[in-house]
């Protein structure tokens, strides 16, 4: 049977706790705003009953453990949520810097410059002989090879920032691995013991988790093939162990074999490098190399496919019409291989393939008359240089046998076709159905390749008279100024299906459905993290309300059983006076 002390040794424990759970209240107010703490709570259960002939008597209380609330399948959730909500924040704020590139407000940006250039054009068919108009052309010609370069090169530098940022998320994956790591080692030191919870250590690898998952898909796995042991985080990326309980192993972003833009590389302990690039599929890291190697060159393909298109379509028309003036020398500006056949591009190494047709040379002598005009042959399979003296299917050969007398053809050193009258003649050309002059760069408009190279030819910049607004030198011959500002009409692009401004609008409009369509994915994303955040917050979060409450509820079991032992006391007392 229960003695007197043992009356007072069961106040103790309710002493003991009472306080144990008032410190555990006042722990929670304490880190009210801590970012990632979790709520802790007192396990209180009885002590070990006394067993007497009179039946079995309480001893008190004890405090068992001191356990977190932390849910973690809610956790789990909520590290899901953040990892698709990151994946399109980002594609969002990408998507909104390209945007911004394509500002076409108040008629400026590409579209804008487009329409002045073949409005230019356009003037200029009305006053093909005004040197204000040609001068226009000009002008506008380099606005709109400006606007195709400023365009591109945007783009290029959302990429580069791109790529840039793929070393700094790769940083952070490595610095979160190492802590994690580290936070495994310390919270299984902790609880070594069965009742042992590393609450706080717990609380910290939570919030890196949830931080890490916002950057890439990763795959959390906590178990352990030795039932002896306690469970062992790990933690895949691509498949590969990045975390393994202590251990851990790094990321690299790098250029490796002349790479241009980082790959992902998962580096194991004897520093082996496995490229999981393809892998990283989610997070910050799986959109920003999205957009670095899928939409942002798709949209650099629209830009230069307008370039190449407008290059060559202006080009056909300009190399085929006579300016005011003639020409006593000009350069191609195309390099192509001598000996190859002009209609195949991959073996001449021209951007536009030769096809059979012909162009016609127009020959003035110094006095102004008309001495002639030359056709010159050409074949699909016609090749620049003469290979021998039977060799019939030689551009050069052919021309210089044709033009004997009047002007040479030959290949400059740098390598390009060039065209020289003899002393006392100059020459125009009229007429190419075979795009000779447009693929080696003879009497072009443009210059260039591409988006990232097109300009206007400098010798039109020095002279506009050369501007070939005629097909023929007569003052008033308007007729190719006509036909390059018809180009605007012209359905040449996707297999002749659209026009330039069709498809340049159709490439705006998918940037804004792209954009639009991010944003709602990202707005409903963020409102899923949002509420499964404020769900993880009302099961693991601490309220002010409740810890109060619950400090009232325990200051009043402290305060009884000070009470009751202040009554064991007294019994004491008169129990020892009794003696």
């Amino acid at each position: 049977m229960p003695t007197i002390f043992d009356a007072l040794n069961l106040g103790v424990s309710g002493l003991y706790v009472s306080k144990t759970a008032i410190d555990v209240t006042g722990n929670n107010v304490a880190n009210v705003n801590t970012p990632g703490y979790s709520k802790e709570r007192v396990d209180i259960l009885p002590s070990m009953p006394m067993t007497s002939y009179a039946g079995v008597f309480g001893t008190g209380a004890k405090v068992s453990q001191v356990i977190s609330t932390r849910n973690n399948l809610i956790d789990k959730r909520v590290r899901t949520a953040n990892e698709e909500m990151s994946y399109y924040n980002k594609l969002n704020d990408t998507m909104d810097e390209i945007q911004s590139v394509f500002n076409e407000e108040n008629g400026v940006g590409l579209k804008g410059a487009m329409e002045q250039f073949f409005n230019a054009w356009h003037a200029l068919s009305l006053n093909p002989d005004l040197e204000t108009a040609r001068q226009q052309v000009i002008e506008k010609g380099l606005t709109l090879s400006k606007a195709i370069k400023d365009a591109n090169s945007s783009l290029q530098q959302i990429r580069n920032g791109a790529d840039d940022q793929t070393g700094y998320i790769v940083t952070q994956i490595n610095s979160y691995a190492k802590r994690i790591a580290q936070l495994n080692y310390e919270i299984a030191k902790a609880e070594l013991g069965d009742k042992d919870h590393a609450n706080t250590l717990r609380d910290e690898r939570s919030q890196l988790l949830e931080k890490l998952t916002g950057l890439a898909n990763v795959t959390i796995l906590e178990g352990s093939y030795n039932k002896s042991t306690k469970p062992e985080m790990t933690i895949l990326i691509g498949g590969m162990p990045l975390v393994s309980g202590k251990d851990y192993n790094q990321l690299e972003a790098a250029k490796l074999e002349g790479a241009k833009y980082n790959k992902i590389y998962f580096v194991d302990a004897a520093g082996s490098k496995t490229d999981i690039t393809q892998k990283i599929t989610s997070g910050t890291l799986g959109s920003t190399l999205y957009m670095r190697d899928k939409v942002i060159p798709q949209y650099q393909d629209n830009i230069n496919n307008i370039a190449t298109k407008l290059i060559q379509e202006i080009n056909k028309l300009h190399s085929a019409g006579s300016g005011l003036t003639p020409y006593a020398q000009v350069e191609g500006i195309y390099n192509a291989n001598p000996t190859a056949a002009l209609s195949i591009p991959q073996a001449s190494g021209l951007d536009m393939a030769v096809k059979t047709g012909s162009f016609k040379v127009k020959v003035i002598d110094q006095n102004g008359n008309n001495v002639g005009t030359f056709t010159v042959p050409i074949n699909a399979d016609d090749h620049l240089i003469k290979e021998n003296d039977s060799d019939t299917n030689s551009i050069i050969g052919k021309f210089n046998k044709i033009l004997q007398g009047y002007a040479q053809m030959s290949v400059s050193p740098a390598g390009n076709v060039q065209i020289t009258a003899e002393d006392g003649y100059k020459f125009a050309f009229t007429y190419d159905s075979s795009n000779f002059l447009s693929a080696v760069g003879i009497n072009t408009f443009f210059t260039g390749h591409g988006a990232s190279d097109i300009s206007v030819n400098q010798v039109l910049q020095d002279d506009p008279s050369k501007i070939a607004a005629g097909k023929s030198l007569n003052p008033g011959d308007n007729s190719n100024a006509e036909a390059i500002a018809q180009v605007q009409l012209d359905k040449v692009m996707v297999n002749n299906t659209q026009t330039i401004d069709e498809y340049y609008n159709a490439f705006l409009g998918s940037i804004g459905s792209t954009k639009q369509r991010y944003n709602e994915i990202y707005n409903a994303k963020q409102a899923v993290y949002h509420q499964l955040k404020t769900t993880q917050q009302s099961i693991e979060g601490v309220s002010l309300d409740e810890e109060a409450a619950n400090l009232i509820k325990f200051q009043r079991a402290y305060q009884a059983d000070a009470k009751y032992i202040s009554v064991v006391d007294q019994l004491t007392e008169t129990l020892i006076n009794m003696v």
